[in-house]
Formats: structure tokens, C-alpha cells, sequence
């Protein structure tokens, strides 16, 4: 008898090809989900950099302060609803009434949420846009955009949730990549004839209309969208939404503290210009986030396994870890090769260079941590990273010159650290906290 022979029985074979045929299974979609998600992201940043070469730097700060307090209001009209939307899906998406029911419960929680989000960012909008430069004109017409990509958003975000739990990655990357491709070859031609920040804004909003014209057909065949609210549902999103709220809005303000420090603080708009600019760069974690959103994080929400539950976990963390220290490195060691997509007004940004890759690290690693610990509703206790948060930003406040970028930038790095141990300790709470007999 050889050696080998018990290694390569029948039996072992028969018994080991299913689990091997999985593993190739999964590795086909992250691989596919990936290549198209690269190409995804690149057409995105290429449209960036389009952005950041072609408008001056004034007109660049206009684009960079719509554009946060966009993605702030959005933040806001959703504060507890997609971690709903998620714990919950996990256990009712294969009922397409049942489904229905908690994506329209979470439509009308939102639309609620965004309205009372737009009274009271818009002011804020219209001072940050005034005090850089733009007349009350241009800046309301910049907020009439923002608006109109804002209700949009707060339907796409919903709905995006629908592909995502049944794993329809086919139509994920369909809706993604027609946007960026569409995106890019508007801001071109335009480039060709005229473009300013409020048309850049403008064509966001379009884009964004696309992709939920798109995904609103898709979601029409998959559940019953005539569903009535679901009072349960609501129930538990509000509990989320009292549980979440503030350490939700704090949340989203540390997120874009960069942008309204160096607004309020600065004293020229090529700062903010600066700022905007450099965090472009920080679309390269882009494939690494929505791998997260689209495959890992509904893979970790559906699964009961302990066991698993600790290797996907290892797996998410471990692979953005990598990727993460690999890009610091690259950072330091030749910043002139990312700064010179930017452009020559930007290219005396090295010393900010690192700072803000290691701002982007941290918040990747930060988002990872929270989105795999939310989708198991691993979060009690999250509120204690406000006054954390305070306590470190109130240490640095009189060592910190926020009029100048590189010291904002500081201030970001330092001010996420008590967020990513929190986070780090939800985690390992969450696990112990799984029944051990199945492990």
C-alpha cells in the first residue's frame, strides 16, 4: 500500500469535494466582485482627478464643502435604520412579503430622518459656502443640488440593501459600474464646454437618479414593494435610531471634521481646496469598502456558526490590515507619485500626504471594525467613543493650530484612536457572547 493511498480515498475526496467546491465558490465571487469593483473604483477616481485638475482651487473648495455636507446629511437621515435593515434582513429576506415590509417601514423612517437632517445642516451648508467666497446666489444654487441628490440617496440607500442579502452581485456591479462609466464621460464632455462646482454637483445628483432608476426595476421583481409598514419593524428600528442617535450624529461629524475645521478655521479657500483634494487619494480603500458592504458583512450577518463567524472575522480584518500598512509605506516612501496625479497645486502636500493616508487608514479599519460588529448588533456600549472622543480632542485643542492643514490633519489622526480600541473591544465582547456549545 502506498504511502499517500488513505490520503487520496475515494471516501476522503468525496467527503472533502463539497467544502472545496465552496471555498471555490467564494473565491470566484470576492475575485469577480473585486476585478469589477477595481474597475469601479478607477473610472471613479479618474473622474476625481478630473475634478481636482480641471477646477480652480476656489471653485474646488465650493465642490469639496457640497459634497461633505451631502454625504453628512445622508449619514444623518439614516442614523440606526441600516443596521435594522441589515439584523433584520438577515432573517426575513427570502419572504418577499415579509421583506417588503421591513424595506418599506425603513423608507418612511428615513425620509423622516432627512427631513429634519436638511433644517438643520442647510444653514450650516450656506455659511460654510458663503464664508469661502460664494455669493448667497451660487450658494443656494449649490444647495438646491446637494438637496436633490440627498432625496434620492435616501431611497438608493434602501433599496441597495435588497441585492446585497439575496448576494445578486451581478446587478451590484451592473448599477456601480454604469454610474461610474456614465459619471465620467458626462464630467468629460462638459469639461469640453464648461464646468464649475455647482455642474459637477449636478451631475452627481443625475448619476445618483440613474443607479436608483436602475436598482428600483431590480427590486420591483425580488420583494412586494406595495407592502404596508411593518409596526414591529419600526419598533425595533426606533429602538436602534434612540440607542444610535447620538453616538450616530457624533459619529458623523468626527467623519468630516477635517473639512469643517479647516471651513471655519482657515483663513484662505485653497485650504479646504487642499484638504478635498488630498482625500481623493483615499478612494483606494474603495474596493476594500464595498467588498465589506456588498459580500463580507451580508456573509457575516446570515451567518450562525461561531466558528466561521471567527475565521470571516479574522479573514475582513487581517486582509484590511495588510492593505493598509502596505499603503502607509507607499505613503512615506514616494509621495510623489501620489501626489502627482493631483496635479502641480498640489504637489507641495507631502508632510500632509501622510497624515491624511493615515487619517483614511484609520477611519478603513474604524468602518471594518463597525460594520461587522453592527450587522450582529454588537454595539452596546457604543456610546461611550463620544466621551472619549472629547476627552482626547479637548487634550489636543491647545497644542493644535487648526488654521492650517496639516494641523487639522494631526488633530483627525489622533482624535480616531479612541473609536478604533472601542471598536476592537465590541468585537471581542461580541464573540464571547456566542454560545460556546456550537464553537
Amino acid at each position: 500500500m502506498s504511502f499517500f493511498g488513505p490520503i487520496s480515498s475515494p471516501l476522503l475526496d468525496e467527503a472533502s469535494a463539497p467544502v472545496l467546491r465552496r471555498a471555490l465558490h467564494r473565491a470566484r465571487i470576492v475575485g469577480s466582485f473585486a476585478f469589477a469593483q477595481a474597475a469601479v473604483q478607477f473610472i471613479g477616481f479618474l473622474s476625481g482627478i478630473l475634478l481636482v485638475r480641471t477646477l480652480d482651487q476656489r471653485e474646488y473648495a465650493y465642490f469639496t464643502i457640497a459634497n461633505t455636507m451631502q454625504g453628512t446629511l445622508n449619514v444623518l437621515a439614516d442614523i440606526g435604520i441600516s443596521i435594522g435593515l441589515i439584523s433584520i434582513g438577515g432573517r426575513v429576506w427570502q419572504d418577499r412579503h415579509r421583506f417588503g415590509q421591513l424595506i418599506t417601514t425603513a423608507l418612511r423612517l428615513r425620509r423622516n430622518l432627512g427631513a429634519a437632517a436638511t433644517a438643520v445642516v442647510t444653514p450650516l451648508l450656506y455659511f460654510m459656502l458663503v464664508k469661502n467666497g460664494a455669493s448667497p446666489f451660487y450658494a443656494g444654487v449649490l444647495i438646491a443640488f446637494v438637496l436633490g441628490g440627498l432625496l434620492i440617496q435616501l431611497s438608493l440607500g434602501v433599496l441597495s440593501v435588497v441585492p446585497r442579502l439575496h448576494s445578486d452581485i451581478k446587478t451590484i456591479q451592473t448599477i456601480d459600474l454604469t454610474g461610474s462609466i456614465a459619471r465620467l464621460l458626462v464630467l468629460f464632455a462638459l469639461l469640453l464646454l464648461f464646468l464649475n462646482a455647482s455642474i459637477a454637483v449636478a451631475v452627481g445628483s443625475a448619476i445618483l437618479f440613474l443607479q436608483y432608476w436602475m436598482l428600483r426595476r431590480y427590486v420591483t421583481g425580488i420583494i412586494d414593494l406595495t407592502a404596508p409598514v411593518n409596526d414591529e419593524d419600526r419598533g425595533a428600528m426606533l429602538g436602534f435610531i434612540r440607542g444610535q442617535a447620538a453616538n450616530s450624529i457624533f459619529f458623523c461629524l468626527q467623519g468630516q471634521i477635517t473639512i469643517f475645521l479647516i471651513s471655519f478655521f482657515g483663513t484662505r479657500a485653497s485650504s479646504v481646496a487642499e484638504v478635498g483634494a488630498l482625500g481623493r487619494l483615499a478612494m483606494i480603500f474603495g474596493v476594500l469598502s464595498n467588498l465589506l458592504t456588498n459580500v463580507f458583512v451580508p456573509a457575516f450577518a446570515r451567518c450562525q456558526s461561531p466558528r466561521r463567524l471567527r475565521w470571516q472575522y479574522a479573514g475582513v480584518v487581517g486582509s484590511v490590515a495588510a492593505f493598509s500598512i502596505l499603503l502607509i509605506a507607499g505613503a512615506a516612501m514616494v509621495p510623489g507619485a501620489f501626489l502627482f496625479v493631483l496635479g502641480g497645486q498640489y504637489s507641495h502636500l507631502q508632510r500632509e500626504l501622510v497624515l491624511m493616508v493615515g487619517g483614511a487608514v484609520a477611519s478603513a479599519l474604524i468602518n471594518t471594525f463597525w460594520a461587522l460588529n453592527s450587522s450582529k448588533a454588537w454595539i452596546a456600549g457604543s456610546w461611550l467613543y463620544i466621551p472619549l472622543t472629547l476627552g482626547t480632542q479637548a487634550a489636543l485643542i491647545p497644542f493644535t493650530d487648526f488654521s492650517s492643514v496639516r494641523g487639522v490633519l494631526i488633530f483627525n489622526l489622533i482624535s480616531s484612536v479612541p473609536n478604533l480600541f472601542l471598536n476592537l473591544v465590541l468585537s471581542f465582547r461580541g464573540f464571547r457572547s456566542l454560545p460556546r456549545a456550537h464553537a
